[in-house]
């Protein structure tokens, strides 16, 4: 795993300023978003406020990946973008990231602010309806109106074929 240790001087030298970081994930790091096929380029940037018992440290991640377009099925370049304010202080009640020896590990945070920018399914235009092999995909509004709509044979051999799905909601 990649290291990003702050420790709490250098935080205070960041005070009002921005440091950049060039991030690089690992093979591992990546299979937990199999519609990313590549990290064409990753960076955070830190930016640090004082505030009560500690700082407020602003983390953002810029970048862009090669993902999966599920409209035309190919791999194409998306640009992600995520931030978070992390409260950083030695006293552990009101800190969001564990302050040992004088240092804090960003790393998590990165690395969450980047999975939390993958989309899970990414298209580039709206698709209406998909069928595959082993799955179909349609828009809620094809859904419904295929439910509103039952089949004859349904009809008569399903019982509950008449009842309504509003009258339960």
């Amino acid at each position: 795993m990649y290291s990003l240790k702050l420790n709490l001087a250098d935080i205070n030298q960041l005070l009002n300023t921005e440091i950049e970081y060039e991030i690089s994930l690992t093979d591992q790091e990546l299979k937990a978003v199999p519609n990313v096929s590549a990290v064409n380029e990753l960076f955070a940037y830190f930016t640090a406020f004082e505030s009560d018992n500690g700082y407020l440290v602003h983390v953002e991640i810029e970048g862009s990946i090669s993902i999966l377009d599920h409209a035309t099925e190919k791999y194409t370049n998306l640009k992600i973008t995520e931030k978070e304010d992390v409260v950083v202080s030695e006293d552990e009640t009101i800190t969001d990231i564990k302050v040992e020896k004088g240092e804090c590990e960003f790393y998590p945070v990165v690395l969450a602010l980047f999975y939390s920018s993958v989309p899970i399914r990414y298209a580039s235009k709206k698709i209406e309806f998909a069928q595959k092999e082993d799955y179909t995909f349609m828009t809620e509004e094809r859904y419904n109106k295929t439910l509103k709509q039952p089949k004859k044979e349904e009809v008569s051999e399903n019982p509950f074929a008449s009842l309504d799905p509003d009258d339960f909601e």
